[in-house]
């Protein structure tokens, strides 16, 4: 991406944005393993995932990120409620908790049904559908702030089967651009590609942008993170926007963004730091986040090689719980 393209009038560019939202969540017994699938196939959005074991949170598309929070709280109370009268929880964390509590295993041998993740798709306005796809590249170590499995777990710490491989050892995808004949340009080539899967994708036509690295979530902390993210997105309508080297954010008039390689070393620091990381809470704070609120918002990750990986689920188990009560009530 060149400021020369990407240097556009902010009067072209609209600040709305279009959301929808996708949730796996897995459906536990009063253990804290995996329900008997038996209990599960009846439960609203039990056959939206591939995995018997969980469930799929989907809301229609939203014009604000409140009604998206009223609209993810009011579906997901109703599929714990239901799951509470066949003995069952919903636990929001990125790998099959049974697989967690197993301690060594080859990750190489599980199949994307054993993780699960969300998926967040915007819809901008057209003119800015290039620039915001860009943002979100950017803004994709952001993973990290609803990141729940430990790092030490392998290849759990992505949802959607993310590779565990280092993003400094492959390519990430590139940055798109408009040709002269308003075609986007620019394709990703990468390891991740080979294996069929990117953390963030331009879909229907390029006319949306789908991002797939966070993990399951509360409601609170998910409608909380996309408003950081939306935010942030419809600020950068007003900048033009350019690449250099590690990204100064916000800067003057201008929305400076990393290179693909220190987007890939702010990549590697979520993966083997997490959210301690110095050199990525300063990134991301020149994004606009507040790193520390969410050090301190985000609950203790499940680490599989623990022996407190089963009660640290049931934790996360009746955090969600509470967070959906106490959101019914406030919503």
């Amino acid at each position: 991406m060149h400021d020369s393209q990407q240097g556009r009038s902010a009067s072209h560019r609209s600040q709305s944005i279009g959301l929808s939202l996708t949730v796996e969540y897995w459906v536990v017994d009063e253990t804290g393993g995996v329900a008997d699938p038996d209990l599960i196939a009846g439960l609203p959005g039990a056959d939206a995932t591939e995995s018997p074991y969980s469930v799929a949170i989907e809301t229609p598309p939203c014009r604000t990120c409140r009604e998206l929070q009223r609209l993810l709280v009011d579906q997901l109370s109703t599929t714990v409620r239901l799951a509470h009268k066949r003995g069952c929880r919903l636990l929001a964390v990125g790998i099959r908790p049974d697989l967690l509590a197993a301690g060594d295993v080859d990750w190489d041998r599980v199949s994307r049904s054993a993780t699960a993740g969300t998926r967040i798709v915007f819809e901008p306005n057209p003119a800015s559908v290039v620039d915001c796809y860009n943002v979100v590249l950017a803004l994709d170590p952001a993973f990290v702030f609803v990141n729940t499995t430990s790092l030490r777990c392998g290849r759990q710490q992505y949802a959607c089967g993310r590779p565990a491989l280092s993003a400094c050892e492959r390519q990430l995808a590139a940055y798109r651009t408009v040709d002269s004949n308003g075609t986007v340009a620019g394709r990703a080539d990468s390891r991740a590609d080979d294996e069929g899967w990117q953390p963030v994708r331009l879909v229907n036509g390029d006319s949306k942008i789908e991002w797939h690295s966070p993990d399951p979530a509360t409601p609170t902390l998910l409608a909380d993170f996309i408003a950081d993210i939306t935010t942030i997105l419809r600020e950068a309508a007003h900048y033009r926007i350019s690449v250099n080297s590690f990204g100064n954010g916000f800067h003057g008039n201008r929305l400076v963004l990393p290179s693909v390689e220190w987007r890939a070393i702010y990549t590697d620091e979520a993966i083997k730091k997490g959210p301690s990381s110095v050199l990525l809470s300063a990134y991301l704070e020149r994004l606009g986040f507040e790193t520390e609120w969410y050090r301190s918002s985000t609950p203790t990750a499940v680490d599989g090689s623990s022996a407190e990986a089963v009660s640290t689920c049931r934790r996360h188990a009746d955090l969600l719980d509470a967070d959906v009560g106490r959101s019914r009530l406030r919503l």
